[in-house]
């Protein structure tokens, strides 16, 4: 689920940028034996204080935050001209959500003390979020909502899945001002024009399986294992039981109160464990490893995901400039 505020520029990043490329299938001491499960080489470790300005082998392949707004602008214009040809003012819900501050990013956990001892263990960035904006269906009548969304009922393997499958349909049964409505109603179809407008479209959610795998596999790494416990060590001589950096506050009780005095203490100190033992070097490390022998593997696909990434991001440049 969107530019970024300037980042304070720090010298562990030069550190992470020469150590990513140095990630995966590269020979060192400690490498691991060649093979389809094998832990991922890496070759060196670098010292990192902070998670907030990372970026990971997969990312080329996404879409950023400020990218993502643009997108999203874009579809609500294709909408709001769908929705004009069967004779209706419609203006789409813009989205107000403030920007990722400084310190938002949890891949690791908390690892900004300035973050921690304002918020302790709640991600600043729904720190202080406005309430589920108004998406405008309200003030519409019951013939520009049938426009707009389609017909009631309609399950997702009948909806057609490009928009050019979408065109030799011709749309569907229904009529509004003596034209067919698209299957879906024009959220659909503005969909479909922006992420999907030939079939064989790479899934949306390709990337971000990936992703979630190499998270997944990363997590049980000896490594990985290894500078946790060494963390989980740290926390217990500040009188903190916690055995997972990436689910602090769930083991030492503070879900419902993760910004409270107590959060904020128990933050702090995760914090500093992670300082002492280089938790977010190796956690960075590891995970770009596996995320870059992702790349490696679903090359050709990646490859065309990220073609198809630039073609949209080309229409959406030419509906919102």
């Amino acid at each position: 689920m969107l530019s970024a505020a300037p980042q304070r520029r720090t010298p562990f990043l030069v550190a992470a940028s020469a150590a990513v490329a140095l990630l995966s299938g590269c020979s060192g001491d400690g490498a691991q034996p060649a093979g389809a499960n094998a832990e991922p080489a890496v070759s060196a470790i670098p010292t990192i204080a902070e998670a907030t300005t990372l970026r990971f082998p997969l990312d080329a392949f996404e879409a950023t935050d400020e990218q993502n707004r643009t997108l999203a602008r874009a579809q609500g214009i294709l909408t709001s001209r769908c929705m004009a040809r069967f004779g209706f003012s419609y203006q789409a819900p813009q989205d107000t959500s403030p920007q990722q501050p400084r310190g938002g990013s949890r891949r690791f956990g908390v690892t900004d003390l300035k973050t921690a001892s304002q918020y302790g263990y709640r991600n600043p960035r729904t720190a202080g979020s406005e309430p589920p904006r108004d998406t405008g269906r309200g003030t519409l009548s019951k013939t520009a909502e049938i426009a707009l969304l389609g017909e009631p009922g309609l399950k997702p393997e009948d909806l057609p899945a490009s928009q050019q499958e979408a065109e030799r349909q011709g749309g569907s049964a229904t009529e509004v001002n003596d034209r067919r409505i698209p299957f879906g109603g024009c959220t659909r179809e503005s969909f479909l024009k922006l992420y999907a407008p030939k079939p064989g479209t790479v899934d949306l959610l390709y990337v971000f399986n990936l992703r979630n795998q190499a998270d997944s596999e990363y997590r049980g790494d000896s490594r990985v294992r290894a500078v946790d416990r060494r963390w989980s060590d740290c926390m217990a001589e500040s009188g903190y039981r916690a055995r997972d950096p990436h689910n602090a506050a769930e083991e030492l009780g503070l879900t419902d109160a993760r910004s409270g005095p107590e959060a904020i203490s128990a933050a702090k100190a995760d914090v500093a464990c992670k300082h002492r033992v280089n938790l977010v070097g190796v956690h960075y490390a590891v995970l770009s490893a596996y995320e870059q022998r992702a790349v490696e593997r679903n090359a050709e696909t990646l490859k065309l995901a990220k073609d198809q990434l630039d073609e949209r991001l080309r229409l959406a440049a030419s509906l919102t400039g």
